[in-house]
């Protein structure tokens, strides 16, 4: 059975929760912005991780701030106290590009339980991802033992993938939390799990999450005493409430995330239902592109918290073709022949297709690979294709580190050498023909780029055309 089957059955409790957690709570900041009114002025929210300052930028949007109020943890603060890499809601006008209210979505905050590897660490029970965009306050790595704040976006049950991590040598107050799906949820006991912590609000405030089960939304919780050492393993909570987006209404909206659930006519992008239709625009991909795990920003309406996209926009756009050149089953990572640069790391969201695990991978084996950026040259699997045997065939598409002259690019530390491509194999958008001195032109450090080649002897690569991707 295809490990996507098992992930599309393990998350249909998540699917009918989450359509009830997008239309529950305030809906917007004090209940004002995004919600029965759509967005402060009736105009829009953005949901999404700050990208760069000059104003804020949020989904590729520069937003003015300069009559903005700034929440983060329920008080006011300035705009210098955002952080590249936070998750934040901005109320206000998508189309005048400015804010009138942003609030930092809630961070988990807690002691460092352990470091993984250099990807991942755990902290209050949740595994924390840590990618080429996670931003560290000072450059700082915590350790085991340290106290942190972690800011990033849910991308299944107990995995966050982070934006922006700091140590702190204060605790806030109160000193815990934590966000993602609640499973598990017991009504007469009062108690739910959140990845592998367990969270006990008897006595706490629920008001926003209502009656019944809450299985499958997305909360945040607050809490005053962890038990456990070193990890914690009982939370008790203070405060209980929805997460993410939280918009019942917005004529205009963007949402960033990562898919959650896949469904007939659309998807669960973290805590909101996404309606697709034939008039949906796709960037960076195609509708059959979307599995669960892969990071998306969607624009849209949303109305009684569903989005109907109007454009979907792929975020985890490395792709890769090869041979396999290497494969650790136990570690968990394959090489492909001639990119000795890159890394391929697969997980518990992978989905593989003609092939159960990497134990059924070996060496000479031809695969092609959808995957997003991890540390350094390490990309995360979302789906691992098995197409055969040896094949001569090699592709690398991904972000462009860098350029020297006409005739060198960067991809993932991999250093691509053009100077044997033909002029009329430099290609634009949908294969235009740009040839080599306008196709270099348009490309600088961020552009998407596909690159396609032959393997030959020694493992080495003959590039043969290159084409730019939106």
């Amino acid at each position: 059975m295809k490990l996507s089957t098992v992930k599309r059955w393990c998350f249909a409790a998540i699917a009918a929760g989450a359509i009830g957690a997008c239309g529950g709570g305030s809906g917007g900041i004090d209940g004002t912005g995004g919600g029965g009114n759509g967005g402060i002025d009736g105009t829009g929210v953005s949901y999404g991780t700050i990208t760069g300052f000059g104003s804020v930028w949020v989904n590729g949007v520069r937003f003015d701030v300069s009559d903005a109020t700034i929440k983060l943890d329920d008080s006011t603060v300035a705009q210098a106290d955002l952080r590249i890499g936070m998750v934040v809601r901005v109320n206000g006008s998508i189309e005048d590009s400015r804010a009138a209210t942003i609030t930092v979505d809630s961070a988990i905050k807690g002691r460092v339980e352990q470091v993984v590897d250099a990807s991942h660490l755990r902290v209050m029970g949740q595994t924390v991802q840590i990618d080429n965009q996670t931003r560290f306050e000072n450059g700082v790595v915590p350790v085991q033992g340290e106290y942190v704040e972690v800011h990033g976006l849910p991308v299944a049950d107990g995995v966050v993938a982070a934006g922006y991590i700091e140590r702190k040598s204060t605790l806030a107050t109160p000193p815990f939390a934590v966000k993602g799906f609640v499973k598990s949820h017991d009504t007469a006991a009062k108690t739910f799990v959140v990845g592998a912590l367990t969270v006990n609000y008897t006595g706490a405030t629920v008001s926003d999450l209502g009656a019944g089960s809450w299985d499958g939304k997305v909360v945040e919780v607050k809490g005053s005493a962890c038990a456990g050492n070193p990890a914690c393993g009982t939370l008790t909570a203070t405060k209980v409430e929805p997460t993410g987006a939280s918009v019942a209404s917005a004529p205009k909206a963007e949402v960033e995330g990562f898919v959650t659930v896949l469904g007939a006519n659309g998807f669960t992008l973290g805590a909101t239902t996404v309606v697709t239709t034939a008039s949906t625009v796709y960037e960076g991909g195609v509708a059959g592109d979307i599995l669960v795990g892969t990071k998306l920003e969607v624009e849209g309406r949303i109305d009684n918290g569903v989005l109907t996209a109007t454009k979907v926009e792929f975020r985890d756009s490395v792709r890769l073709e090869g041979d396999v050149a290497t494969v650790d089953a136990n570690a968990g990572t394959v090489t492909l022949a001639g990119l000795p640069s890159v890394t391929v790391s697969v997980s518990g969201l992978t989905d593989f297709e003609n092939v159960g695990s990497l134990a059924g991978v070996s060496a000479g084996d031809h695969l092609r690979i959808k995957a997003r950026p991890g540390t350094g040259a390490t990309v995360l699997a979302i789906e691992f294709e098995l197409r055969g045997g040896s094949d001569s065939r090699v592709e690398l598409q991904g972000p462009v580190a860098a350029v020297v002259g006409t005739s060198t690019l960067t991809i993932l530390g991999t250093d691509i050498d053009t100077t044997g491509v033909s002029d009329n194999n430099f290609r634009g958008l949908e294969d235009a023909v740009l040839g080599r001195t306008a196709f270099f032109a348009a490309i600088k450090a961020g552009t998407l780029v596909k690159a396609r080649g032959t393997l030959g002897a020694a493992n080495t690569i003959t590039w043969n055309q290159l084409e730019l991707e939106d």
